[in-house]
């Protein structure tokens, strides 16, 4: 993970929306921000926000990538599934359950 952002990785998932966003592109892959916002009732603004704090941890990944994406080009986002796993494990540890 890129180690340039002050904030934990766990604490990229500490975030309710955040964590329902991973939880829903885990059943949902390859779903727009569109399609995160209106299946989870959120505002698109606030998904947008979250997902450029999950994708600055490396824990989803968009496509294309958003610095390359062109306007109105649809951006697909899934779970990056091993370091969503690294994450639980990590919290797992810290809470005492591993």
């Amino acid at each position: 993970m890129n180690s340039e952002h002050a904030e934990d990785p766990i604490d990229a998932l500490g975030n309710r929306v955040r964590a329902m966003i991973i939880g829903y592109l885990r059943e949902h892959p390859d779903s727009t921000r569109a399609e995160i916002a209106a299946a989870l009732d959120i505002i698109p603004p606030t998904v947008s926000k979250a997902l450029v704090k999950l994708i600055e941890h490396e824990l989803v990944v968009a496509d294309p990538p958003r610095e390359v994406a062109t306007r109105g080009q649809w951006v697909r986002y899934r779970v990056n599934a091993p370091a969503v796993s690294e994450i639980y494990l990590q919290l797992g540890q810290v809470i005492g359950e591993v």
